[in-house]
């Protein structure tokens, strides 16, 4: 697991509040979790302030960016990636 999966998977718990976090793995889907459209913003903000230079621009976003913790992990990761170039 990379570290930005594991600060992925500890937004998920902190958010949800979930009891049982080694239930939230790299093929979670978040729907699955329930997290929609607002708690997915709430989820963003919580990644944001926990990775360092992250800066997610919403108007990026994309359905398949966030169906799994690995998919949202592939977005960030390129996120910071980008966020170096610039």
């Amino acid at each position: 697991m990379t570290s930005i999966e594991n600060t992925i998977i500890d937004a998920i718990v902190e958010l949800l509040e979930l009891q049982t976090p080694h239930s939230v793995g790299r093929e979670t889907r978040l729907q699955d979790l329930g997290i929609d459209s607002g708690l997915m913003l709430e989820l963003f903000l919580l990644i944001e302030d926990n990775v360092a230079s992250l800066d997610i621009d919403p108007a990026s976003l994309r359905p398949e960016h966030f169906s799994t913790v690995e998919s949202l992990t592939a977005f960030v990761s390129q996120s910071l990636l980008e966020g170096e170039v610039a």
